[in-house]
């Protein structure tokens, strides 16, 4: 079964974010390597850092570069040099977080092209991992790499959106494209709106692919058998404002076969 909702559902902004966000990223790379020329391809990696909690402070510790770097295995002696003990021993603190992203690359030189961010809690962070995506991101935007980044989350800071500013709405995604640096294009989505297909950029001539997001969610929500996880009959966790609530009481009533709620209730 689908989501009830037209678009994004909101009742997936909880406690089964990850598993979301992962399966999601999985979607993408599935859809766009079978619209991809065969020149490019998607494939997926991760985002290491190490947060500190007693400080806030956090770090990224791996990203892409324009160019993927290759792994050479260790020489004999640098293993030998590696297994020598130290006079002194440390235990760095904090915690290791990991974070999946999806990249299109040109296969044949093995170069980034184009880089997709979907939004998770810690990048919307007033400080910390939110800090640290908005350097990340700022990077992208600086190089020469197309960057596609997609916000289905209506909590926490967003990042900035360029001047003049869009209109604040649920959820967004923006795609930025090499040749038009510094313009951003935005895509404003509502509760109501139903998730668009999005143009992904390539090298500058090449032909733009489509990546449709109701598609994924689709294919993400039935394989996830969310609807079986997800509890309608109650408040999403992230309230909606009363206009969207009162629409998506009607909405699920309908859904679920209920009478519509009063004003006050569920959801």
């Amino acid at each position: 079964m689908p989501s009830p909702f037209p678009g994004m559902d909101p009742y997936l902004e909880s406690w089964i974010w990850e598993d979301f966000h992962n399966n999601m990223i999985g979607a993408f790379r599935a859809q766009l390597n079978v619209r991809l020329p065969r020149r490019y391809v998607a494939n997926t990696d991760l985002y290491v850092w190490r947060e500190d909690p007693p400080e806030g402070q956090e770090g990224m510790l791996g990203g892409p570069d324009v160019h993927i770097a290759e792994r050479f295995p260790p020489t004999g002696t640098e293993m030998a040099t590696a297994a020598e003990a130290a006079p002194i021993t440390t235990t760095l603190p904090g915690i290791e977080r990991k974070q999946r992203y999806l990249r299109v690359i040109d296969n044949s030189q093995r170069r980034n092209v184009t880089v997709f961010e979907l939004l998770s809690p810690a990048n919307k962070t007033a400080s910390g991992n939110g800090e640290a995506y908005r350097f990340k991101r700022g990077e992208y935007i600086a190089s020469g790499i197309n960057l596609v980044e997609i916000d289905l989350l209506r909590s926490g800071v967003r990042p900035p959106l360029g001047k003049p500013s869009p209109p604040v709405v649920d959820y967004y995604v923006l795609v930025s494209r090499v040749s038009e640096r510094p313009r951003l294009g935005i895509w404003p989505i509502s509760v109501r709106d139903p998730l668009p297909s999005i143009p992904v950029p390539l090298d500058p001539g090449q032909p733009e692919v489509w990546l449709d997001l109701r598609v994924a969610l689709d294919r993400v929500y039935a394989e996830g058998r969310y609807e079986d996880q997800l509890d309608y009959t109650k408040p999403p966790e992230h309230p909606l404002r009363e206009a969207d609530a009162a629409w998506a009481r009607e909405l699920l009533a309908r859904h679920l076969n209920l009478p519509p709620s009063a004003p006050g209730d569920h959801p």
